[in-house]
Order: C-alpha cells, then sequence, then structure tokens
C-alpha cells in the first residue's frame, strides 16, 4: 500500500529477547547497545522523516535527531497526536531548523503551538488519524521514506494498514518477563495462528551485543 503512495515505510524497533519495550513502571532506557544505537542513527539519516506516537513522546521525550553521522541529516520529525496533547517543551520543539510534523484528530481541543517557523499541523477528516491518510499527506508533502519508531499502539496500526516496507528489529540480550510489561506491539486483532503476520527475514546480524533481524511482510 505504501507503494501506491509513493513513500518507503521502514518500522524500526527495540525490543528484549521476550518481546517487550519497556518494563511495567515504563523504563525502557536502554533495551540495546550503543552499537544498536548507532545504527538507528543511521537508519534515520537514510530516511525522509521519523515518526513516533505521542505516548512515546510523553514517555521518552525523544529528539529524533541525527547524532554521530559524519555529515548527517536529521529527517523530518512526524508525530501522531490525535488529541493534540503533545507538551510545548517536548525536544522535538526545539527550534534547530529541522521541520516538525504533528498530526491530530478532527475532534482535537483547539491550543496554542510554539511559535517555531518549520512546525506544520495536519488535522486528520477523522478522530483518529488513518495511516493511509498520514502517508498520502506526507507523499503530498515531497516525502519518499518514513521510519517508523514506536511505540507499540503505532506500530500495531502501521502493521494492521498493510503499509510496511521493511521491518527492522534490534533484539536486546535482556529478559523483562510479567504480564503488564509493555510489548513491542499492540492489538492487531489475531485470534487464531493463521490469523497472524507472517514475515520474510532477510538476515539475522549481530550489532554489538544486539542481534538485528531485518525482514519484510510476507
Amino acid at each position: 500500500m505504501s507503494k501506491e503512495l509513493g513513500i518507503k515505510v521502514t518500522l524500526k524497533a527495540a525490543l528484549t529477547l521476550d518481546g517487550k519495550i519497556a518494563t511495567a513502571s515504563g523504563h525502557s532506557k536502554w533495551i540495546t547497545g550503543e552499537a544498536a544505537r548507532h545504527k538507528v542513527h543511521e537508519l534515520r539519516n537514510q530516511n525522509d522523516a521519523v515518526l513516533v506516537g505521542i505516548n512515546t513522546v510523553i514517555a521518552d521525550d525523544p529528539e529524533l535527531t541525527v547524532r554521530g553521522i559524519e555529515n548527517g541529516n536529521s529527517p523530518v520529525r512526524i508525530v501522531l497526536d490525535s488529541k493534540a496533547r503533545i507538551p510545548e517543551n517536548s525536544r522535538i520543539f526545539q527550534n534547530d531548523g529541522t521541520p516538525v510534523i504533528i498530526a491530530t484528530g478532527n475532534k482535537a481541543l483547539s491550543r496554542k503551538w510554539p511559535n517555531l517557523p518549520d512546525l506544520k499541523i495536519l488535522t486528520s477528516p477523522t478522530a483518529t488519524p488513518e495511516i493511509t491518510w498520514i502517508l498520502s499527506e506526507l507523499h503530498k508533502l515531497g516525502l519518499k521514506s518514513l521510519l517508523v519508531e514506536g511505540g507499540s499502539f503505532t506500530y500495531a496500526s502501521f502493521l494492521k494498514s498493510g503499509a510496511v516496507d521493511r521491518l527492522v528489529l534490534f533484539i536486546g540480550p535482556k529478559i523483562i518477563g510479567g504480564q503488564e510489561a509493555l510489548s513491542w506491539c499492540g492489538e492487531l486483532g489475531v485470534d487464531q495462528l493463521d490469523q497472524a503476520l507472517q514475515i520474510d527475514i532477510s538476515s539475522i546480524t549481530a550489532v554489538g551485543e544486539d542481534w538485528l533481524i531485518d525482514a519484510k511482510i510476507k
């Protein structure tokens, strides 16, 4: 589907051996080591835009910039924020010349936004922005590649949409355990195993102390 919209979508996640991206208390730094985190900056540098959901911004306050890459360029920063809840002091609002896009729903309350020259607010025709609508809007803006970096609900939304071209999963040699710890992928509506998404693994590579699985959805 993303090919039809002219934008390539890569979904990247860092998870433990038991598929968790955070403890029950929400602690998530760091699941992977420095080599894997450097690889993430390479991925950002290779994409026109990077996207996260509002829960990731509230929990982790990421910068979503490219660091440690020679002549690297930070991608356009995008946040899915249906209700326009993003704090004004979030680090993605740093005035560093990198564009920021906030995608809200049509039921979001009006609010004051930071006075940034490179800030764009996209309002969806639905209460929760649909993935196909988001990709269509990004394509209109001339963006051709998108890196999706979380969180759990956002990953599930993209996977259910059928828009993911590539999966990049960093597996850290850790086990969190427990039913309350957050799994990397949210609800997909799978009741039977034959409904599960099947992936085609292209490669499994050691990255420092971690493993990188590069795959596609069959």
